[in-house]
């Protein structure tokens, strides 16, 4: 049985071993398999830089947009303080019937100071100093409506304002325009 079963052994070494030589001397990979991993490691580099890149237009966008919020509630944020704790409207003179400016100059309870708010230039300005970071932003279609139901009532001023991020490049994810408006009423209104 030994040897029956040593001659067997035999006859598989020799009919398998032109397959042993054919592996045993290949030491590379072909054309094909190269070529298939490369198609496949370009397929998941485009997909990973992809994500990468959308997230970043993502995060500028972001980054717009509360550049341009920051700068609008803190400019709206001051106007409506020095209108509302104004005692008199200087300019216009009459908001009977309704008048929109693109200034209106208010006279200050506190100290009788005269505030002129006004929008030029694309800025915002208090007495010629900007309430915006005029480098970041800009504004457009800034105006002020003074509304008055009898003369003795206390104006109500409406600010109305855009503002835009300011960038060199056009791409939707660094351009931000946000409309800011508000409404308030003199407190201290004298006439």
């Amino acid at each position: 049985m030994g040897i029956i079963n040593k001659t067997i052994i035999e006859k598989i070494k020799i009919h398998f071993s032109p397959l042993n030589s054919h592996f045993s001397s290949q030491k590379g990979y072909t054309l094909f398999e190269l070529l298939t991993v490369i198609g496949i490691l370009s397929v998941i580099g485009v997909i990973v830089l992809s994500v990468v890149f959308i997230s970043l237009r993502g995060s500028q966008k972001s980054e717009a947009l509360e550049i341009v919020r920051q700068n609008g509630d803190a400019a709206l944020s001051q106007m409506v303080r020095t209108v509302r704790y104004a005692k008199r409207l200087d300019a216009p003179l009459s908001c009977t019937p309704s008048v929109t400016t693109s200034s209106i100059t208010l006279t200050s309870l506190k100290d009788n100071g005269q505030t002129t708010l006004s929008c030029a230039s694309s800025t915002l300005s208090s007495n010629s100093a900007s309430l915006i970071n005029t480098n970041a932003v800009a504004a457009a279609s800034c105006s002020f409506t003074c509304a008055q139901g009898r003369l003795t009532d206390p104006p109500t001023i409406t600010i109305q304002f855009s503002l835009s991020a300011k960038t060199t490049a056009n791409f939707s994810e660094t351009t931000a325009t946000i409309p800011f408006q508000t409404s308030v009423t003199m407190r201290n209104f004298e006439r």
